[in-house]
């Protein structure tokens, strides 16, 4: 079988997807077309926004200090397969405020697209600015032969948009698909960074300690904004992911609407 999914737009169009309203630009490139400045400015973003350290973080990082990004280790983590990559980015008066990337591959002979990464400027939180960059991929060619959606992601927003994208709420869950298939579209993943972490909580491992759906991704940024944002969907009776671990984070795989019954069991 061919490692590429099939895609109209795999040599893609000259002219990006583009959405302009005011001052608001919101470009979709595939990953083939994306320009060392974007990268470059993605990583400012990303170092700028992303997050800091947990008092837990090894040295020679420092607690509290900010996670940085470089282009180069940008390039690495979500652009190593560019023909299956994509990048949604918008800007408002010209500033970078929002980017995701995106891959796909096969899982068993249907299409898995994984966000590899989201990030919002802090003072652009609680737009719809995170729905609105992540429909812009599902709505290209590019998403179009996937079945499943997935990200693993410490923020609960980021959780509950992709759900929203898969056409259901973060509530409605389906926590036997992800317990059906997590572990094998792990397997098979062509993220490096995704490669051989380890599935924990009570789907998977029997865990007792709160969670249900987490990747031990030893990755200890400081969980102070998602914290409050799950305690505020805990609180609404909307969360079904359990709790979050220190230098873990939420697991999510979802059908779309599209997924074909043979996977839904």
């Amino acid at each position: 079988m061919t490692t590429t999914p099939p895609n109209t737009t795999q040599t893609s169009p000259a002219s990006p997807l583009r959405e302009l309203t005011g001052s608001s630009l919101l470009i979709v490139r595939i990953g083939t077309e994306v320009t060392n400045n974007e990268l470059a400015q993605c990583a400012r973003l990303f170092s700028d926004n992303y997050g800091v350290w947990g008092t837990n973080v090894a040295a020679p990082l420092r607690p509290g200090g900010r996670v940085k990004m470089t282009a180069a280790k940008l390039r690495r983590q979500c652009l190593s397969d560019p023909e299956n990559t994509v990048l949604s980015m918008r800007f408002i008066n010209s500033e970078l405020v929002s980017h995701a990337f995106a891959t796909r591959w096969y899982y068993q002979e249907h299409v898995i697209c994984w966000v590899t990464q989201l990030v919002v400027d802090v003072n652009m939180r609680q737009r719809y600015i995170t729905t609105s960059i992540l429909r812009h991929i599902t709505d290209h060619a590019w998403f179009l032969p996937a079945s499943i959606i997935s990200l693993v992601s410490s923020h609960p927003a980021a959780c509950r948009a992709v759900a929203k994208l898969a056409g259901t709420v973060i509530s409605n869950i389906n926590l036997p698909f992800i317990q059906a298939h997590a572990q094998e579209v792990l397997d098979c993943t062509t993220v490096d960074y995704l490669k051989g972490i380890k599935l924990h909580d009570s789907l998977f491992d029997a865990a007792t300690d709160g969670a249900v759906s987490l990747v031990d991704t030893n990755f200890y940024i400081d969980h102070g904004e998602p914290q409050a944002t799950l305690d505020v969907y805990v609180a609404e009776g909307s969360w079904v992911l359990g709790d979050l671990l220190d230098g873990h984070e939420f697991f999510m795989i979802t059908p779309m609407p599209t997924c074909p019954a043979s996977l839904l069991g």
